[in-house]
């Protein structure tokens, strides 16, 4: 799998979120799929949500190019924990799970076959229950796996730090 990283302001950051897309990549999707695979994560300065994921689909008529874009924080764990959010999207598209139509100007999202249009519930939607179900698991299962939880607590606890509030 290629990943690539833009627009993040330092090195580790970088490295880390390589380490965990790949990481998240091998406890969601088989080596056979992940090899045809390739993450652009752009980190934004604004952004409507946390995180969002789209795709490019290849000449065979599946999705193989991901873009996900990431909110920075100064709680950089959220970011870890959106990037996990988002590669559940990118292995329910590449396997398949998910996928997105319009017709007749209405969106519909086929989940395993059954079809929901923009009309159901944000909250409701199956992908997205799968993705919050997913995502802290993973981002431990990462921090452990790499060891990473105290090395980052004991460099870069600002990471961790609470977002401050705007009023």
């Amino acid at each position: 799998m290629k990943v690539s990283v833009r627009n993040a302001k330092d090195k580790t950051l970088v490295y880390l979120l390589k380490l965990a897309a790949d990481s998240f990549a091998k406890n969601l999707m088989s080596p056979q799929l992940t090899k045809h695979l390739s993450i652009k994560i752009v980190i934004r300065e604004t952004l409507d949500a946390g995180g969002f994921c789209d795709y490019e689909i290849d000449p065979a008529g599946n999705p193989r190019e991901f873009n996900i874009e990431l909110l920075r924080t100064r709680k950089k764990i959220n970011m870890f924990k959106v990037l996990a959010h988002e590669m559940v999207h990118v292995k329910q598209h590449a396997k398949g799970e998910a996928k997105d139509k319009f017709k007749k100007d209405k969106y519909i999202t086929l989940w395993f076959g059954e079809k929901y249009d923009d009309d159901t519930s944000y909250w409701d939607q199956p992908w997205e229950i799968e993705a919050y179900g997913l995502e802290n698991s993973l981002v431990a299962k990462f921090l452990v796996e790499h060891d990473q939880f105290k090395n980052l607590k004991q460099k870069h606890a600002d990471w961790f730090a609470e977002e401050s509030i705007k009023e």
